[in-house]
């Protein structure tokens, strides 16, 4: 056997274990209970240490948790609210100083279920035998969020088609009356398939390990809130890695999210209805700058799927009397097309 062989031995049988995984968790307002809950839940799960990044909390963030946690959390404060995209790139950045081969993020209100970084890492260790460590990552499993996947949907129907404008693409309008039908509905499947790969992932439940961090680099602070995530992940599968997710290493969300699309029906009726006007301004601009900037490989076909989204946005609008929110939609989209992102002064966090 050859130097080079007995190299590859010794690296696979360097198993990722719990002690070497480091935590990172982005908290802000007054969410002390759910940000409690979750780290006594983290205690259970084996990690080495936990970064919270206090993002303009209403309550002593830092001397609290150093009183009641000590060493297991360290704590970097921001002077205000910077957004996931300020917030976790000061995390990650931190877990990299304090020399972290692997990083876990969470949202303050991801509750690991029993065995969830046991599973990420299982299944880790298995991919990276097959995958260079500089574009790979596994993914815990949010049914709420993952929906499709929860479904059963294919592969191929959970990953958003090239030229989609906010998750809409006239390629899709067939099937999406199709399973609306008694034939074409999708039936939860009560055994999953163990993995999953994704085009982009969220950042909660999101494993990467200290290489690839090195390789793309940190989350862009000018995204603000929303859709960051996928911009940041999407660079591990642009240069051809893979994000796994991983069905068996479940995540509890603990605050049900403004966004998800079943307490509005449709992707029109969570943008017209749910949410306050700074979380849908930052969400709206920024999907429409990724996918401009970021996905687009046909700018006609973009267009066409922006013009005819709007188009029916617009009426929708009209019919249930909410133009002023359409105005503010229509303001975000304009700003994302003309790549003006940062801070907006009307839209406070």
């Amino acid at each position: 056997m050859n130097s080079i062989e007995n190299q590859n031995n010794a690296n696979l049988a360097q198993c990722t274990s719990e002690s070497d995984v480091i935590c990172v968790i982005v908290t802000y307002a007054d969410r002390k209970s759910l940000l409690l809950t979750v780290l006594e839940g983290l205690l259970d799960q084996g990690v080495r240490r936990v970064i919270v990044v206090d993002n303009g909390s209403d309550w002593p963030v830092k001397d609290e948790l150093s009183l009641h946690h000590g060493e297991f959390v360290d704590v970097v404060e921001m002077s205000r609210n910077t957004g996931s995209a300020g917030g976790y790139s000061a995390g990650i950045q931190r877990a990299m100083d304090l020399g972290a081969k692997y990083i876990w993020l969470l949202d303050d209100d991801n509750l690991p279920g029993t065995g969830c970084l046991e599973a990420l890492l299982s299944a880790y260790n298995h991919l990276r035998k097959k995958h260079s460590t500089d574009h790979l990552a596994v993914l815990a499993f949010r049914p709420e969020h993952q929906v499709e996947v929860a479904a059963g949907m294919p592969l191929h129907r959970i990953n958003t088609r090239r030229n989609s404008f906010l998750g809409f693409h006239i390629c899709d309008i067939p099937y999406k009356f199709w399973r609306r039908t008694p034939w074409g509905r999708p039936r939860v499947q009560e055994k999953l398939s163990a993995l999953f790969d994704v085009a982009v992932a969220p950042y909660s439940g999101l494993l990467l390990p200290r290489t690839a961090v090195n390789a793309i680099g940190l989350p862009r602070k000018d995204f603000v809130l929303y859709a960051d995530d996928h911009e940041y992940t999407s660079r591990i599968t642009h240069a051809g890695g893979r994000i796994v997710l991983v069905t068996n290493a479940y995540l509890e969300d603990l605050e049900k999210s403004w966004n998800v699309r079943k307490n509005a029906g449709n992707s029109f009726g969570v943008l017209l209805s749910q949410g306050s006007e700074f979380r849908v301004y930052y969400s709206t601009r920024n999907a429409t700058y990724l996918s401009t900037y970021c996905r687009s490989h046909d700018n006609w076909m973009l267009w066409l799927n922006r013009r005819i989204y709007l188009g029916m946005l617009d009426i929708i609008a009209v019919l249930s009397g909410q133009n002023k929110r359409y105005r503010l939609i229509k303001e975000a989209v304009d700003d994302g097309l003309a790549g003006s992102l940062g801070f907006h002064p009307r839209f406070p966090l």
